[in-house]
């Protein structure tokens, strides 16, 4: 690190000599002394210094000299420096020099000729004290200004996630509210039913209300078990836990447990992932997410439609689709499916009754296994949802 440079300004070079001589014993391991005998130059030498981003604590300058006086210097210095202490060091400056020093430029201290040389060396030693106490309080406040500028942004980044949080809740609730009363309604008006008139009912009639409560009781334990899923994904309960699987393996799974919703619409599915193909992330998660697309699939296509699961290596992740020959959908629908504040709920091509919730714990899941999810989607002509999960190496 270059040292700091502290410049003597006098017409005379004898003044010069007996200024530099004194401050080169006490200041001279840590700072240049120089001189100038005039103050153009001297103004010169001190652009370049500042310019070099070199820093002068201390300028003394005589005040009657050839061309640019002392005061003058002084002023066009502290444009260019401001924290630059001045000191003027003459035997001949009018009041009105000194005024002018002090008002334009902040003169730190006036010293008349013939100077003590103990006087001048205490003098500079306070400049350069008052000059580093001065540099050290300007950082301190530009950290201070940085922090609180920081701690600011750090208050309204906060302020508004809790605010998002606060109306995700409030919608989360809402929805609560309003899709588990649905179901419990038409479990409830059905089982009445059944009991008032279960002596006049003909057995095919009561085959048609137990099938009625048998698939309103499924639709239920779907809806509780995403919004279970989905809450403990809100408040942070639900833990990333990676491992090495088959993804194939979960879409059997999947298909299995899905089979008799597909069958009574004699939809086929065909399986297209890869034997071979290693994933690593949380299974549990993306069973939940191969779950709730396929469901979705079966719900939105029309019978004897079809259903295409694919899976494929693109770079460092695996794209894995469900594609459906269904009822699709327009776009704007389709812009709003992973938006909770704007929450999509369709009823299926056999009148099945959904939440809207299944996709967004999709996304939620995937994306917490490093991935993304997307669709392409056309009325009338299906839809295709894809997700991406990183590769096991």
């Amino acid at each position: 690190m270059k040292k700091q440079t502290i410049i003597c300004v006098d017409d005379e070079e004898i003044i010069l000599e007996a200024i530099q001589e004194q401050l080169q014993s006490t200041f001279g391991e840590e700072y240049n002394i120089e001189t100038s005998d005039s103050g153009e130059d001297a103004l010169e030498f001190f652009k370049e210094l500042i310019d070099e981003g070199q820093q002068v604590p201390v300028i003394i300058s005589d005040y009657i000299m050839p061309g640019m006086k002392g005061d003058e210097l002084l002023k066009e210095i502290h444009k260019l420096s401001p924290e630059s202490l001045k000191i003027l060091l003459t035997g001949q400056a009018s009041i009105e020099g000194i005024s002018n020093a002090i008002n334009n430029a902040k003169l730190y201290r006036y010293i008349a000729k013939p100077w003590d040389k103990d006087d001048l060396v205490l003098t500079v030693k306070e400049a350069v004290k008052s000059f580093i106490q001065e540099i050290k309080i300007r950082k301190q406040n530009k950290e201070l200004l940085e922090l609180n500028a920081s701690l600011e942004e750090q208050v309204a980044q906060r302020t508004e996630e809790l605010r998002e949080a606060n109306a995700a809740k409030d919608k989360f609730f809402s929805i609560i509210a309003h899709d588990l009363k649905s179901p419990f309604n038409a479990l409830l008006g059905l089982s009445d039913a059944m009991l008032e008139n279960w002596e006049v009912f003909e057995d095919e009639n009561k085959l048609e209300f137990v099938q009625d409560i048998h698939s309103a009781s499924k639709n239920t334990y779907a809806l509780l078990q995403n919004l279970l899923e989905w809450s403990r994904s809100q408040i942070g309960s639900v833990k990333v836990n990676p491992v090495v699987f088959t993804p194939v393996e979960l879409v059997h799974e999947n298909l299995e447990v899905l089979k008799q919703h597909a069958e009574s619409k004699q939809i086929s599915i065909t399986n297209k992932v890869n034997n071979e193909v290693l994933c690593h992330a949380d299974k549990n998660m993306i069973s939940t997410v191969f779950r709730n697309l396929i469901s979705n699939a079966i719900k939105f296509t029309n019978p004897q439609g079809n259903i295409m699961i694919t899976g494929c290596t693109k770079n460092e992740h695996h794209e894995f689709c469900v594609t459906d020959d269904g009822i699709g959908m327009e776009e704007k629908t389709r812009n709003n499916l992973f938006n909770l504040n704007s929450k999509t709920q369709r009823t299926g091509t056999s009148n099945e009754s959904g939440t809207g919730l299944g996709l967004l714990l999709c996304k939620e899941f995937v994306e917490k296994n490093g991935g993304e999810i997307s669709v392409t989607s056309k009325e009338n002509e299906g839809s295709s949802f894809c997700f991406t999960l990183p590769v096991a190496h």
